[in-house]
């Protein structure tokens, strides 16, 4: 497990133990006996020690950007709301007060999702290619320049618009899951010139979990049908949707994990991260046997043993978790199912791309 996604997961068992003890041992009321003490502890915990614990984890070694920390306070703030006593409570009832805005937001995200949704199904009758891709090509990344004093490129590639990058990927996610979850609209599509070996391109695992989400579904309608149908009705709903993703998460492990398009390797690691690399930012395609060695913080795609690895001439951006965990890369380690034919491909493109730029000059 690499040191980033090893930290990320840490945090976030500590994240939920930490407001689990919150709501468990904070006082009801200041009158209680040590209330102050265990409000302190935990005000401590709430605004210092987890902020740290994300600038940390999140930002320093996931390499995130600063503003990211209002999640965390948001969060907190929230908490402390619900579980701190009424006397201390009302003083972040501006967490309540934001509820107004918040919904303003969602509806407006609503509204551009069923529109965004609608146009992005109609354009996915003739489209060659990921959505996803349009939004990274606005707001994607200036290639590094090389330094006046060293002549090497720096340490990260430099995004265009990382807010609109990230916004634009996580919104672009939903008729990209729609184009790939039905075969018709994706007829179209650039063919794969190799193949990611991974869990979810078996049917039996995409079988196994949309039975756990209908599960899932019926079990949350059960638990909230007493209390408010509707309620139940748009919680398991909501659950029941997830089958479109799992789908489309299915047909791009199974044919479009990995595929050229616009003088572009497209690395697809499922529905939930993409990596989109510039044909001549490749530096070198190497075939890997089992006894290579891999430095286990390197980003890597596949099940299994790597068999071939990617260096790239300068840092190239990784879309993480739908788009809202970015990773700069220099070099990828896959697990193909054909790694002589992927290498081949890669440079008949590159030589192809160096014919052209020849006749064109």
């Amino acid at each position: 497990m690499r040191r980033s996604v090893k930290y990320r997961l840490l945090f976030l068992l500590s994240v939920v133990v930490a407001y689990s003890l919150g709501f468990t041992y904070l006082p009801a009321s200041l009158d209680e006996p040590s209330a102050l003490i265990r409000l302190s502890v935990f005000s401590v915990i709430y605004f210092l020690i987890l902020p740290l614990g994300y600038w940390f984890a999140i930002i320093k070694v996931g390499g995130q950007k600063l503003w990211k920390l209002l999640i965390i306070f948001s969060l907190s703030s929230l908490m402390a709301r619900l579980g701190f006593p009424a006397e201390i409570a009302s003083y972040f009832e501006f967490i309540a007060w934001l509820r107004f805005p918040i919904i303003a937001v969602l509806l407006a995200i609503e509204l551009y999702l069923i529109v965004s949704i609608a146009r992005g199904l109609w354009q996915a009758r003739s489209a060659k290619g990921d959505p996803r891709l349009t939004v990274i090509s606005q707001y994607g990344t200036n290639q590094p320049q090389a330094s006046l004093t060293t002549n090497k490129p720096v340490d990260k590639p430099q995004v265009q618009d990382d807010k609109k990058l990230t916004l634009g990927y996580m919104l672009a996610t939903e008729p990209a899951s729609w184009y790939y979850a039905i075969a018709y609209f994706s007829r179209h599509h650039a063919r794969a010139i190799a193949h990611i070996t991974s869990l979810s391109s078996s049917r039996w695992h995409l079988l196994s979990l949309i039975t756990g989400l209908v599960a899932a579904a019926t079990c949350c309608y059960l638990a909230l049908v007493d209390w408010s149908e509707l309620a139940a009705l748009f919680s398991a709903g909501f659950i029941a949707y997830s089958v479109v993703v799992l789908c489309a998460n299915h047909r791009i492990a199974r044919h479009y994990s990995c595929y050229l398009i616009d003088d572009k390797l497209v690395l697809n690691n499922g529905i939930w991260g993409m990596l989109v690399v510039e044909l001549n930012r490749i530096a070198g395609v190497e075939l890997l046997d089992g006894s290579a060695q891999r430095d286990k913080q390197d980003l890597s795609f596949g099940r299994g043993k790597s068999n071939t690895r990617i260096m790239f001439t300068s840092p190239q951006v990784y879309m993480g978790a739908m788009g809202q965990l970015t990773e700069s890369v220099s070099q990828i380690d896959i697990v193909l199912d054909n790694p002589q034919q992927f290498k081949s491909a890669i440079e008949a493109a590159n030589l192809n791309g160096d014919l052209q730029l020849q006749q064109a000059s």
